[in-house]
């Protein structure tokens, strides 16, 4: 594994493809609707003629920088680039806000790299093991664990908790829209072809974040400017903030790599379960929402870990774990190669050559991104009357571009109206997203365990790793009402002292 021959990898045309392949992906995430997936289906074509080390390198580059170029426009619109950039933009927005947008993005940008060279590291030294670990659990662990995440979100509201609710209801509720995957059967299609394959998430992401956010800067003022200072675009850190997002860019990025290992999870899912995880263990959990640095730096060293995560079942077993390696899979289908464990032995030299090469696009995405982050804070200087119809052009390609269909382009708006009139009842909108897209793996997985067990729900708790994510779902239900009685009580105790 560590003996490799760099002079394969570090050629002047696979560095450039490295380069090339970040930039577009850079560039391309950080537009609002278009998504990881289409920077590097733009790409791949490209690749049908290179060597196979080349394209699969410059496709990976592709998925790293757009990855954290998703939070570029998260941060400086409150629009996400990629779905998994949507919890980035609770805190990183409204740091924007406060007139900070440089440092919300270096704060994004160090955390993405140092997440990207975490999942690296996993990627070279754990794919064998991990990979095996994965397959140990089944259908019961996998609905219980998106049942955790359900209910951690709903809890997270604290004293929204039924408004927590309803949005989740409300998310869960639409990714039923569509073909049922076990009978076949139409839902919820009220007759429209477009919706046979389901609302299209980016519609769901564009309808979610960016339709109210557009609507209210359209009722607010088209004129204002969140940035009119040239200081305000300093992306320096001092080393007293770098240590202060230290521990949520660990966690974050070791919970993204872990999830992204299990296929159907992905990034959108590690940044919100990241960022939640860290609201519940800060002690100032006020404050996030609020323009915390730590609620920019856990998901996005997760959904960055999370890139690494997702190509190990890949490389391992030869299923993908995100949509996006699915389409890097198809590059190897290109030149001839056969993913998978013969793959440790019949090309040993091209699969370490990825595992290098993937630190490579992490470096290059660093190095891009602090050259282009003073350039794109400066989107926060352009008024309401420029920024509002340029948004909505890229928002109109890349919702349509996806499915090429008119009707999720009506669907964006129409779910953006009810989520702008949510927002103004201050109802969350992120659980919205949350659910939906956690809501088919849940259901899916339900019906599986239900299948195999003939309608037993002792499915649920037969495996020791069923036992033990069954009660650590118990603990997620029960702790915020023993963490409130515990607040209770110890109130109770200063009065009487």
């Amino acid at each position: 594994m560590f003996q490799y021959d760099f002079s394969l990898l570090l050629t002047a045309e696979n560095l450039a493809l490295i380069f090339i392949g970040s930039f577009i992906g850079l560039l391309v995430g950080s537009m609002p609707g278009l998504g990881t997936a289409l920077a590097i289906v733009l790409l791949l074509p490209f690749s049908y003629g290179m060597k196979a080390l080349s394209a699969i390198v410059m496709l990976l580059a592709a998925y790293q920088g757009a990855e954290y170029g998703g939070s570029i426009s998260s941060i400086t619109l409150g629009i996400p680039g990629t779905p998994s950039a949507a919890a980035t933009a609770l805190d990183g927005y409204a740091m924007s806000k406060k007139g900070e947008p440089g440092k919300a993005l270096h704060y994004s940008l160090f955390a993405s790299a140092i997440g990207g060279l975490f999942g690296a590291f996993a990627l070279l030294l754990l794919t064998k093991p991990l990979a095996e670990f994965s397959l140990r659990f089944n259908a019961p662990d996998y609905c219980m664990l998106g049942l955790i995440a359900i209910i951690a979100i709903i809890t997270i509201s604290s004293t929204q908790i039924l408004k927590g609710l309803i949005s989740v209801l409300l998310g869960l509720m639409l990714c039923t829209v569509g073909t049922d995957s076990f009978t076949g059967a139409s839902r919820f299609t009220l007759g429209i072809p477009g919706l046979v394959d389901g609302i299209y998430t980016v519609s769901m992401a564009v309808a979610i974040f960016a339709v109210p956010e557009i609507l209210s800067m359209v009722s607010e003022s088209l004129n204002i400017r969140y940035v009119s200072d040239a200081k305000q675009l300093k992306s320096r850190l001092s080393a007293k903030e770098y240590f202060h997002v230290a521990k949520p860019i660990l966690s974050g990025a070791t919970m993204g790599t872990v999830i992204g290992i299990f296929p159907g999870l992905g990034g959108a899912i590690a940044s919100w379960l990241s960022l939640l995880f860290t609201t519940k263990t800060s002690r100032h959990p006020e404050n996030f929402g609020k323009g915390e640095p730590q609620g920019i730096a856990a998901p996005e060293s997760a959904n960055n870990a999370c890139v690494a995560g997702s190509l190990i079942p890949e490389l391992a077993l030869g299923i993908p774990g995100a949509p996006a390696v699915a389409i890097i899979a198809s590059a190897f289908m290109i030149h001839g190669i056969k993913v998978g464990p013969s793959l440790f032995s019949t090309d040993p030299e091209l699969l370490n050559g990825i595992y290098y090469g993937f630190f490579l696009s992490v470096a290059a995405m660093y190095i891009l991104g602090r050259l282009l982050t003073p350039f794109f804070a400066r989107i926060l200087s352009v008024p309401g009357s420029v920024l509002v119809p340029v948004i909505m052009v890229f928002l109109i390609i890349g919702t349509y571009a996806g499915k090429k269909n008119f009707v999720h382009l009506w669907i964006a708006l129409a779910v953006g109206i009810i989520c702008y009139f949510l927002k103004r009842m201050n109802y969350p909108l992120a659980p919205i997203m949350i659910a939906y897209v956690i809501g088919p793996l849940i259901e899916s997985n339900f019906r599986r365990s239900l299948e195999l067990s003939g309608g037993s729900l002792d499915i649920f708790v037969q495996s020791v790793c069923s036992k033990v994510i069954f009660s650590l779902l118990i603990f997620v239900i029960i702790f915020p009402w023993v963490k409130r009685l515990w607040a209770l009580s110890l109130e109770k105790i200063k009065k009487i002292y």
